[in-house]
């Protein structure tokens, strides 16, 4: 099984969006495809599980059956930061671990989903990037492109390799119809970013993973981990 985790330059920047994107394009490419988001904010109660849109996205495009206690084993009705709505100010790795291998004969893809950015709290002393070293799986990192991207992305892709974590890859998606110097700042990232861009994803004002997944390559996912 191929295990990534998708974290982004910021929140609202559509880490969701290209999860189910990168899920969709394996699919398409004739591979059993799913997706987890271990900690989910701004969740809601329906038939008996609290859940969020995000997740339920994810569980719609996979294409093998997926649990949601499972894939989503830590969730939050407030859409803030988790930290602040952490109880027991813990999470358990291993239950995370457990359900992540318990996938290796259902799916040939995983797509780990993080909540809000790299750096964002889980609890008062666990980040999404201590998450991600835990896990020990690469990173893909989605760029929402738009004013300030540059600085974003930069900031990330540096705590990233300073945590000696493996970045194979990134995402360009356009969240700003009207961003100015569009080309400009994609080409200034990717000359600056020591991994390949997996694709374009452009501006859609009803975002549908099944259009996106055209502007996506998988097969550029690099087996090189680009570490420093």
């Amino acid at each position: 099984m191929h295990s990534f985790f998708i974290t982004g330059t910021d929140t609202n920047i559509g880490k969701t969006a290209i999860t189910c994107s990168l899920i969709v394009r394996s699919i398409e490419e004739g591979f059993r495809s799913g997706g987890m988001k271990p900690v989910a904010a701004g969740c809601y109660m329906e038939d008996g599980y609290m859940i969020s849109d995000d997740v339920k996205k994810i569980i719609e495009v996979s294409n093998v059956v997926l649990n949601i206690k499972e894939i989503n084993p830590y969730s939050f009705e407030p859409p803030i930061a988790p930290h602040i709505s952490f109880k027991s100010n813990e999470i358990d790795i291993e239950l995370i671990k457990k359900y992540l291998r318990s996938f290796e004969n259902k799916m040939d893809y995983l797509f780990i989903e993080g909540v809000g950015g790299y750096a964002v709290p889980l609890t008062e002393t666990f980040t999404t990037a201590d998450l991600v070293e835990s896990l020990e799986i690469p990173i893909i990192l989605v760029v929402g492109m738009k004013l300030g991207c540059i600085n974003h992305t930069l900031l990330t892709v540096e705590s990233i390799l300073n945590k000696k974590q493996k970045l194979c890859g990134w995402v360009a998606n356009r969240i700003d119809e009207n961003m100015q110097a569009y080309e400009e700042n994609f080409l200034f990232l990717k000359k600056n970013i020591k991994a390949p861009c997996l694709g374009e994803v452009p501006y859609f004002k009803d975002f549908d993973p099944y259009k996106a997944s055209k502007f996506i390559d998988i097969n550029k996912v690099s087996d090189k981990a680009y570490e420093d």
